[in-house]
């Protein structure tokens, strides 16, 4: 029997975020992820020297915020400290920010990808040893330095504690943007990308930094009728890639495919694990109060779209899309791909901190061209 997918989440938020002392009707703060996150960030920040605090610390209101990739840092420099710069105990106290933001689902995907980094550049090492022509070619050295986990930054926005402030990584395939106003955590946008998407060989065989995005996804819309499945299918091919990506903030207008206004129990229960799957990767009450957020607009104003097969080793893409949340993701080619999460809202916080920032990114060409002439420059 079908039922309206809003009473059934509404029930659902209801009993996940009630808790003693707590009518069943409040929405979650984010008083917990506010503290541990701010008090982390203050730690890291005093282990800086002045030179590593300038190049770290910036305005809350600086535009660089928004200025982030998932491009190799030879082909888009990010702005903020690189990993591979810090100390020990400078390392030890990001990994402590990272944990006070994430929930263990998104410290793991995250760290596995930086992780997965340094597997790729062991390869490339390895491919580039291989082919004695390649090794005098400036460009190839650059794309094999780029790789490795001590190639992503972190930047601070504003001081912690003291305000509004805000703080990111980013770096080839792993960027995340937070934001803390009066005690409330925004977590967009973020971008995840793998690749190798399962690594194939050596002893790390089988191994995923992101194991469920795609295979929610299909799940979901195998649970879809025929209809509902023809309604959502908006090409018969994949997408090139996630058309919000970065610098393309907004360049979705308009909602397509199935309006998911009404589903069965286990549709609406297949549904609630693949939001979760993308919201879930920050500490539980920022989560739930970004799932309260949704349910305030209504979970029936969601709009799910598939493009490509229905085939978990294929290449395909999905978006679900509504007031307070788009998620999409794309598999770039069968072990390789990318996923954004966003607020059409509150991206970076802009909602709360009544401040605008632009996305600046350069067309890939342009970061290739980039990537040349900084590893001919270095000759």
């Amino acid at each position: 029997m079908k039922s309206k997918l809003t009473g059934l989440v509404l029930a659902t938020i209801g009993m996940l975020v009630a808790s003693p002392g707590q009518a069943d009707d409040s929405l979650p703060d984010h008083a917990a992820t506010s503290a541990q996150m701010t008090g982390a960030a203050k730690m890291f920040v005093a282990t800086l020297d002045s030179a590593q605090h300038e190049g770290t610390v910036f305005d809350i209101e600086d535009d660089g915020r928004a200025t982030w990739s998932n491009l190799p840092i030879n082909m888009v420099q990010p702005n903020g400290m690189l990993v591979g710069e810090m100390s020990d105990e400078q390392r030890a106290a990001l990994h402590k920010l990272l944990r006070a933001s994430m929930s263990s689902q998104g410290y793991a995907k995250f760290t596995g990808i930086m992780r997965l980094d340094d597997l790729l550049h062991d390869i490339a090492v390895e491919q580039l040893e291989s082919e004695p022509d390649m090794q005098s070619d400036p460009f190839r050295r650059s794309m094999v330095a780029a790789r490795g986990s001590g190639n992503y930054a972190v930047a601070i926005f504003g001081e912690p504690g003291a305000g509004d402030w805000g703080w990111k990584l980013a770096g080839h395939h792993a960027a995340v943007n937070f934001t803390v106003s009066d005690g409330s955590v925004g977590f967009t946008p973020t971008f995840l990308g793998s690749s190798p998407m399962a690594v194939d060989t050596g002893p790390y065989a089988g191994w995923m930094a992101l194991p469920h995005e795609g295979s929610r996804g299909v799940e979901f819309m195998r649970a879809l009728t025929d209809a509902q499945q023809a309604t959502a299918t908006i090409h018969k091919e994949a997408a090139d890639d996630v058309f919000e990506g970065p610098g393309r903030r907004a360049s979705l207008k308009k909602y397509e495919g199935l309006k998911v206004d009404e589903l069965s129990v286990g549709q609406a229960r297949l549904l609630r694990a693949l939001v979760s799957e993308y919201v879930r990767n920050v500490d539980f009450d920022s989560a739930e109060a970004q799932l309260a957020l949704i349910d305030q607009a209504g979970w029936d104003e969601l709009w799910f779209s598939w493009r490509g097969p229905v085939d978990e080793n294929g290449e395909f893409y999905y978006r679900l899309h509504g007031p307070r949340i788009l998620i999409e993701y794309n598999r770039q080619n069968p072990n390789h791909d990318h996923m954004i999460v966003r607020d059409p809202r509150n991206d970076y916080g802009e909602d709360w901190l009544e401040q605008h920032y632009t996305e600046h990114h350069p067309t890939l060409q342009e970061a290739l061209n980039t990537a040349r002439r900084r590893a001919e420059s270095s000759q």
